[in-house]
């Protein structure tokens, strides 16, 4: 799997200059455990990124099942295409803990896009490797088992925000990732998810830990199950 940074980021990987008039422009505001950031439908008029604690992306089914669809981290960049197309928001946005982010506004987003041709060019990387990175993930749940999606989503996770195990020689540890929440990403259920963990951990693909999953060798894990052919599979690089 290859790590990229404009995978999450369109303000990082602008000129240093620009980028600091960038976030000059953007206004700080914190977000409690829950509170919501937009809702699926609003009219977009902002844009963020996030500064400290995480950002919860989810749908709903009719039956008000959660599935979540993503999550964002300290220097992800969301909320563009709204500010871009005029259409309404996709999906709910929740702080998932205490959040701070900074918010840009469509009128300066606006003015920055005219002055700046770096800016569309670095909007348009971070929404193609998405888009990359979607057609992925849509592959997957539409061909895959419940088996092998949850282990290309745990080699995802390991690759994008796993820890390296002090000591373990290669191993990478997985803190914050629950049954429900692995579940929620994968439009599945808590006991589904517990199942292929346990059938994971007999395999002495992965161990579990008191809140936190421990994957010895992340290649030998990924390459267990079947895959669709393709280029190298892209994740955020949060390093």
């Amino acid at each position: 799997m290859q790590k990229v940074s404009a995978l999450h980021s369109w303000i990082g990987n602008l000129p240093p200059a620009i980028g600091e008039k960038v976030t000059r422009r953007m206004q700080r505001r914190h977000y409690d455990d829950g509170a919501a950031v937009y809702a699926m439908g609003e009219e977009g008029r902002e844009l963020y990124m996030v500064e400290a604690g995480k950002i919860r992306f989810c749908n709903y089914t009719f039956n008000g099942r959660e599935i979540q669809v993503g999550e964002m981290r300290a220097g992800d960049c969301f909320g563009e295409l709204s500010l871009i197309d005029g259409l309404y928001r996709a999906n709910c946005a929740y702080a998932q803990g205490p959040a701070e982010l900074l918010i840009l506004q469509k009128q300066d987003f606006d003015i920055l896009c005219a002055e700046h041709l770096e800016i569309p060019v670095q909007i348009n990387k971070l929404l193609s490797h998405r888009l990359r990175m979607a057609y992925t993930l849509i592959e997957d749940a539409s061909v895959l088992p419940m088996k092998d999606r949850l282990v290309r989503l745990l080699g995802r996770l390991g690759y994008s925000v796993g820890v390296a195990e002090p000591g373990g020689d290669g191993a990478i540890v997985l803190e914050g990732f629950t049954h429900e929440g692995l579940a929620r990403m994968l439009g599945s259920t808590r006991e589904a998810i517990t199942r292929e963990l346990k059938h994971l951990e007999k395999a002495a693909l992965i161990q579990r830990r008191y809140g936190k999953i421990l994957i010895p060798h992340i290649a030998t894990l990924i390459n267990s199950v079947d895959s669709l052919i393709g280029g190298e599979p892209i994740v955020p690089d949060y390093d």
